[in-house]
């Protein structure tokens, strides 16, 4: 089993076309034909359907194709990562953030770029799981992220450097009778729908929520840009790190709550035994900016 015949079958389940694919893996439809048929054939299972018209995956092809996909990203990026060793390219930097970290990045990026000029440096957002995730796969040379999921983080090497670990602000439309209120009580909301990235129940949300109140409708949003469309249209209120600009959105205030909500702190992480000079720098950079501004310095659990 090659790689070669496996980056044609990724081509061609990606296309479902071996006109397209063909064309995409720079061979002949023929050639194709004859890697996937070998593939077939040293697997013993039908990877495609075929018509005259039309390509499918089967059942099994399509399996084949969620499970070989990452490992074959794992192998073009460590190939890559040996070649710039080996040139001595040492200035890319690959940096995820979450949801909301783009925000903390913003007052310190401009001025780390012009003080250490790069080659590339590559940004990636995804979901918390998703960012921890890609850092494990070594995908990553730095997160900048809330400390969710942080128990899923593996490696023996990492440096975790506390950037924010102030309480929460609350988000709501300035004509929400709850805007003339600074702190609001965080009783209060219970009247109130909450939009929420926490895709949970009601009853989750409440467990979520014990002890400070008991919501009683809520709205679900993937992304912060959403929870704040949907604040801005007065819905409903949101929770949202105290260090976010909404400049953009002049329909919203923020205020403090009351007694204080804090459900997450924010990191940067990154392996110190990595050969990825950049990736520590700007976590360092980063943490010196927001050291002295900190709330009470803890570090993850």
């Amino acid at each position: 089993m090659t790689i070669e015949n496996l980056n044609c079958f990724l081509i061609l389940a990606e296309e479902l076309s071996f006109t397209r694919a063909s064309k995409k893996a720079h061979i002949t439809q023929a050639a194709l034909s004859r890697r996937i048929s070998s593939l077939e054939a040293e697997l013993g299972v039908q990877l495609f359907s075929r018509n005259r018209h039309t390509v499918f995956l089967t059942p099994t092809g399509h399996e084949l194709f969620l499970q070989i996909r990452p490992v074959l990203e794992d192998y073009d990026n460590a190939i890559c990562r040996v070649q710039n060793i080996a040139k001595g390219v040492v200035d890319v930097v690959r940096v995820g953030i979450g949801s909301y970290e783009q925000h903390l990045l913003s007052p310190v990026i401009q001025e780390f770029i012009r003080k250490h000029p790069i080659s590339q440096i590559h940004f990636f957002q995804y979901k918390y799981r998703e960012l921890v995730e890609e850092f494990n796969r070594r995908h990553l040379d730095l997160i900048v992220s809330s400390d969710q999921f942080f128990e899923l983080l593996t490696g023996e090497n990492l440096e975790y450097l506390l950037l924010h670990d102030h309480p929460w602000a609350l988000v709501l439309n300035r004509k929400n009778p709850l805007a003339a209120l600074d702190p609001v009580p965080i009783a209060d909301l219970s009247t109130q729908n909450i939009i929420t990235m926490n895709r949970s129940s009601l009853g989750v949300l409440s467990d979520l929520y014990k002890g400070r109140f008991t919501p009683s409708r809520a709205d679900f949003v993937n992304s912060c840009d959403t929870k704040l469309l949907l604040v801005s249209a007065n819905r409903g209120v949101g929770f949202v790190p105290e260090f976010m600009d909404l400049g953009a959105y002049p329909g919203i205030v923020t205020r403090g709550l009351s007694p204080h909500y804090r459900p997450r702190k924010f990191f940067a992480v990154f392996r110190k035994d990595s050969p990825n000079l950049c990736a520590s720098m700007l976590a360092k950079e980063l943490h010196s900016f927001y050291q002295h501004t900190l709330w009470m310095q803890e570090q993850p659990q």
